[in-house]
Parts: structure tokens; sequence; C-alpha cells
């Protein structure tokens, strides 16, 4: 979509869509750092808590 809006800056339907989808992209990048940092904590603590537990 943001590539045909590319193509078609005339068209101010297709270009509000495109808008609209960067918007949702740059909204879901924004919250994965954290979403990184919380597979990091889980790998690292899921098996210590594992070993506490005799479970590993």
């Amino acid at each position: 979509m943001v590539a045909e809006a590319g193509q078609a800056p005339e068209d101010t339907g297709l270009k509000k869509a495109a808008k609209t989808a960067m918007k949702v992209l740059k909204g879901t990048a924004a919250g994965l750092p954290d979403v990184t940092e919380l597979v990091q904590a889980c790998s690292t603590l899921l098996p210590a808590i594992g070993a506490l537990l005799v479970l590993i």
C-alpha cells in the first residue's frame, strides 16, 4: 500500500491509507525494544527458576 501511494501521489485516499499504515508500523516498531527486553529476561530467568524448583 505504501509503495502504491508512492507511485500515485495524486490519489488522496491511497495517500491517507498509506499514512495510516506508516503510523501503525511506527507504533508497532516502538514497542519492540520492550518486548525484546522481556524475551531476554525470560530467557535468563526461566532456566534459573526451573533450576531452583528442580524442573530442569
